[in-house]
């Protein structure tokens, strides 16, 4: 059943999930300057957090602010979904979603993210073992403790809950559930595929207009979208679409061309955090204070960590910039907020 503390029946505008961009220091720079109507993590591998991965927790640290915030797990073992949905839910995410539509190749050569497309049977296994978690989480047949994490796991596990101030069971509700995939592998395969998720009973499916051997590549197939999407409307899942939306308004004509119930936008909110509530962007004074403000985030949350994975967003925030190449050399040397408040006027003088 779908969860009304966020999905209700209104047109969806989100974030998609990024894997090396969308993490919390991201999220919540985006929660705060212009949120979307949903949120998810980075992918995690559920064969990871089954295994009690210490470090694959800061991945899904979440705010209060984000919410509603939907964590995101790939992999290729049923039981490990299993394991991990009991995870999500005990940290009070409010939805559990699969990947089924990654392209890297660390990933589909693995079996896992939209490698899965070539194999539904297992595919099933998957989204039948990750519900069976949930519906036993949420039951009660099963706590955080009956899979027996070590102790870090369990350490890290209560920082989590602190920093989201999540108290596990109270008056909790079962999270969605749903997957993210792609019309197909080398071609689109729509007519087969998305009935196959659709005899889930999921509560919805996000899909990118693109095929795993495209990538990133060439353009959307948004017609592929309203035909999953016309399909969709068969059921009680809902069908969002991605790729290649770069405003709010954009989005809200593509659901009505092509019926989607919502859009997830991606690529386009890097550098842009107010793109959730305008169709432009944010002047360079405005950009420059928003990379302060990631950087005291970053800084807060990851304060052993090195300034090394921030340098790509600050390069996105400068793209365009009059003194792009100049400002090039000094942000991809920077190493502290302190570095960073040096090169404001450089920054400014546009």
């Amino acid at each position: 059943m779908v969860n009304d503390k966020w999905f209700n029946d209104k047109f969806i505008i989100g974030l998609s999930p990024m894997d090396g961009y969308t993490d919390e220091p991201f999220r919540l720079v985006q929660a705060e300057i212009s949120k979307p109507d949903v949120i998810f993590t980075e992918f995690v591998s559920a064969e990871g957090l089954s295994r009690g991965g210490v470090g694959l927790y800061d991945v899904l640290l979440y705010s209060p602010l984000e919410r509603p915030i939907i964590g995101q797990i790939f992999g290729k073992d049923p039981e490990s979904f299993y394991k991990s949905a009991i995870v999500l839910c005990h940290l009070g995410f409010d939805g559990v979603d699969i990947n089924m539509g990654c392209p890297a190749k660390t990933v589909t050569q693995n079996g896992s993210g939209a490698a899965l497309i070539a194999k539904p049977e297992l595919a099933s296994e998957i989204i039948k073992a990750a519900r069976s978690g949930i519906d036993d989480w949420f039951n009660k047949k099963v706590t955080i403790d009956d899979l027996k994490l070590n102790q870090k796991t369990h350490a890290v596990i209560a920082r989590n809950l602190k920093y989201s101030s999540h108290i596990p069971n109270i008056g909790a509700q079962p999270p969605t559930f749903s997957v993210k995939t792609r019309v197909g592998i080398t071609e689109s395969v729509v007519d087969a595929w998305i009935p196959h998720l659709l005899s889930h009973d999921l509560d919805f499916i996000s899909l990118h207009g693109r095929t795993l051997k495209q990538g990133y590549s060439g353009l959307a197939a948004w017609q592929e979208i309203k035909k999953a999407a016309t399909m969709a409307h068969q059921t009680s899942t809902k069908l969002f679409g991605n790729g290649d939306v770069t405003s709010p308004a954009q989005a809200i004509q593509y659901g009505q061309e092509f019926g989607a119930d919502g859009v997830l936008i991606g690529r386009a909110a890097l550098g842009n955090p107010w793109i959730f509530s305008a169709d432009k962007e944010g002047s360079y004074e405005d950009k420059f204070h928003a990379m302060v403000r990631h950087a005291y985030h970053f800084n807060r949350i990851f304060p052993h960590r090195l300034f090394d994975s921030l340098r790509k967003h600050f390069l996105i925030y400068a793209s365009g910039h009059p003194q792009a190449k100049q400002l090039r050399s000094q942000l991809v040397s920077l190493s502290s907020l302190d570095q960073l408040y040096a090169i404001e006027q450089d920054f400014l003088n546009c």
